[in-house]
């Protein structure tokens, strides 16, 4: 070997021992978590830190107790990991570079082609249906949020819908009809495969017709809402481990008789893992005239017409529902209703100071009116948050609508109480 070539080779070798030693005395990259709260943060929320700022692309997440953390990269460059426990005022997570550990899913969502493009989503507490375009193709008013209910924390709704739009089944409904046997017909759906009853895993109760339903956002024209039809494309931006995010966008639509002036809505909903809460950010093509002003609402059923309540304060409105009270038979009534428990529905429109009970002028799918918070201001642009909680669920903390608005009030302060992320070596 040449003297050169003996010298090359010393020299890479203390190249190489040198990174090594760098890197064993690198200092670790550590997340300081600050409260900015004067209280204890008593609801789960999920931390966001910039990817950029970690350089590692498999790593782990250690608090000071030595727990590890699950984590997700999102579409919009972060990384999410459940806030661990704070005892006091901050704590500290620190960043190793390791091997990532798969994560169960906690969240779901996708398109439903064999239910009319239905788009579902759900996470670990909560479940929702958005209808689909096939559902205006029909001409179908169905403008709200439908919610499908949980008793536990698996992920539910592929089940849900294959039992639902089981052909075989449908088939042999079919033909016992074609017989005349249409009370066992009906018999074979409803205790076969129905999501509407609880086989015990949850079910589909929730009444939503031409109304808001389950807190869905609309535009307030005086006291007339401008409803939004469904919308024409779904795109997933995330889809788990921890969070969940769809992007929908709407139908042009025109406010009042300028046809020519059309516009259309963008929607994009988050939900993550632990969460009872949905966000969701709306912005429209063009400016809203002010006298429009975007709201998001709960529809309010005749069964409990004084259900409602709200904290202008906070911009918090929430009803108890009891579930559709013609979903059954009336032969079976007796036995299945008691399965429906009760639903508390909950909007948080940060900013609002006018929530209010909106009426309807006649009935109208089964409910009286709407309660409703409005944003702030005229405004193109708004966020608000929405979700729900079931008495008979088997993770439920809420039995009453007092205990549900307890729990909006907390997400709300914490939500405009941010924690302070820092990260550093």
């Amino acid at each position: 070997m040449s003297i050169h070539n003996k010298i090359t080779r010393i020299g890479t070798f203390a190249a190489m021992l040198t990174a090594c030693l760098c890197s064993a005395t690198a200092k670790q990259p550590v997340i300081t978590l600050t409260n900015t709260l004067g209280s204890t943060r008593s609801v789960s929320e999920m931390v966001e830190v910039e990817a950029s700022a970690i350089p590692y692309k498999d790593f782990s997440l250690v608090t000071q107790a030595g727990d590890t953390l699950p984590w997700q990269r999102t579409y919009d460059g972060k990384i999410i990991f459940p806030r661990p426990a704070m005892q006091g005022k901050s704590i500290k997570i620190t960043v190793a570079e390791a091997a990532t550990k798969s994560v169960t899913p906690s969240v779901y969502g996708r398109l439903y082609p064999e239910r009319q493009m239905d788009f579902s989503f759900e996470n670990d507490c909560v479940a929702y249906r958005i209808y689909g375009p096939e559902t205006m193709k029909k001409k179908e008013r169905l403008y709200g949020y439908d919610i499908f209910l949980k008793r536990g924390t698996a992920l539910v709704l592929d089940k849900f819908y294959d039992k639902q739009c089981d052909k075989a089944m449908w088939n042999t409904v079919g033909k016992l009809r074609s017989m005349g046997q249409r009370e066992l017909a009906d018999d074979v759906y409803q205790y076969g495969f129905c999501y509407h009853v609880d086989h015990g895993e949850g079910m589909d109760v929730y009444k939503v017709g031409s109304t808001l339903g389950a807190g869905t956002n609309a535009l307030l024209s005086g006291n007339d809402i401008i409803y939004p039809w469904c919308f024409q494309q779904a795109e997933v931006l995330d889809n788990g481990p921890l969070r969940m995010t769809v992007k929908l966008t709407y139908s042009p639509f025109s406010i009042g008789s300028d046809t020519n002036n059309t516009l259309y809505e963008t929607r994009i909903l988050t939900i993550d893992a632990g969460s009872r809460m949905v966000r969701a950010s709306i912005s429209y093509s063009a400016s809203l005239p002010r006298t429009v002003t975007p709201i998001c609402g709960i529809a309010v059923h005749k069964e409990n017409p004084e259900a409602y309540a709200m904290d202008s304060k906070q911009g918090i409105i929430v009803y108890e529902d009891l579930g559709d009270p013609d979903i059954y038979r009336k032969k079976d009534r007796s036995r299945l209703d008691p399965q429906k428990g009760h639903t508390f529905i909950g909007c948080i429109m940060p900013g609002s100071t006018d929530c209010r009970y909106l009426p309807f002028a006649k009935e109208t799918s089964g409910a009286l009116g709407h309660v409703i918070a409005a944003a702030p201001a005229a405004t193109d642009a708004v966020t608000y948050y929405f979700g729900y909680a079931w008495d008979r669920s088997g993770n439920t903390a809420f039995h009453s609508k007092e205990e549900w608005m307890k729990y909006l009030k907390q997400y709300a302060t914490q939500a405009s109480h941010p924690l302070k992320v820092k990260v550093s070596k």
